[in-house]
């Protein structure tokens, strides 16, 4: 078997993966049975779990116009401008801030602002320069898309790993993560309107035991039929998809735009599991 070393990959706490020795088959999920062991631990960015579905759902149209501005002025505080906005005034808008600014911000870059403290992680690649100046839209993307990952209502332990051409690298210790959930593609509908594609993998429709599309409509959506997002099927029968490199680093360009996938430890996370599935909100 031959391993690639050359993904690109993050892991965000809502749970990705790790790759495994193999082929792309293997990497899909065809392996049963116990005893497979990871031998190469896909690259890959940790961080926290958790963006809850609410919070994420109020302020998502707000990040985009933060994201087109600068980030911080020339004395390094933030452009009152985004300040504005009210992400930091609020709870729910301060989580999706501070998951966007470890996303897009260069690692280790620190900002104070009052009592708290904001890290980079550097997670997107070409995004860093969000400091200086607003972020073109195929970056910004990438940037909802890393967010996007951490969306769901667990905060007790759920990881997630990202990979993707345009995912950076941490070169910290992945090992685990050889479950491929879905790959996501964002994208902004005019005068604003935040969705996303999600194309699962062969893997997750196998391992998760209940309805694919309602299974990932549990994991992200906070109200039933609202939350902009659209199920494309397999991203393996889908042509509008295609891999880029060989195919069990999990980097997909859909609609011919790099996007990101996301891999798990759990091959049935919570939102494949009927009696603890929360229930939506109607509309």
């Amino acid at each position: 078997m031959k391993c690639s070393a050359g993904a690109l990959g993050i892991v965000v706490g809502v749970g990705l993966f790790t790759a495994a020795c193999g082929s792309a088959s293997q990497l899909e999920g065809e392996l049963e049975g116990p005893g497979l062991e990871v031998m190469w631990g896909k690259p890959g960015t940790q961080d926290p779990n958790g963006t809850p579905k609410h919070a994420w759902h109020t302020w998502k149209e707000p990040l985009v116009g933060a994201l087109k501005r600068p980030l911080l002025q020339s004395d390094h505080t933030f452009n009152p401008e985004i300040v504005d906005v009210g992400f930091l005034d609020d709870p729910e808008g301060e989580e999706v801030f501070d998951h966007a600014f470890r996303c897009a911000v260069a690692k280790d870059t620190v900002v104070i602002h009052g009592d708290r403290e904001y890290k980079g992680r550097g997670a997107v690649i070409g995004a860093s320069g969000w400091v200086n100046g607003g972020l073109e839209m195929d970056v910004i993307y990438n940037v909802l898309e890393c967010v996007i990952a951490f969306v769901n209502d667990k905060t007790d332990g759920v990881d997630v790993l990202l990979t993707g051409a345009n995912m950076n690298d941490d070169k910290g210790d992945h090992d685990g993560f050889i479950y491929s959930e879905a790959v996501w593609c964002a994208n902004v509908v005019p005068p604003g309107f935040v969705g996303v594609e999600v194309y699962a993998t062969e893997s997750f429709e196998k391992e998760c035991g209940y309805d694919i599309e309602e299974a990932l409509k549990r994991r992200y959506c906070y109200q039933e039929g609202s939350c902009g997002l659209e199920y494309m099927g397999l991203v393996t029968e889908n042509s509008v998809c295609e891999p880029i490199g060989p195919a069990e680093d999990g980097h997909y360009r859909c609609k011919g735009k790099p996007c990101t996938m996301t891999w798990l430890k759990n091959p049935k996370p919570h939102w494949c599991e009927r009696d603890r599935r929360p229930r939506l909100r109607p509309d």
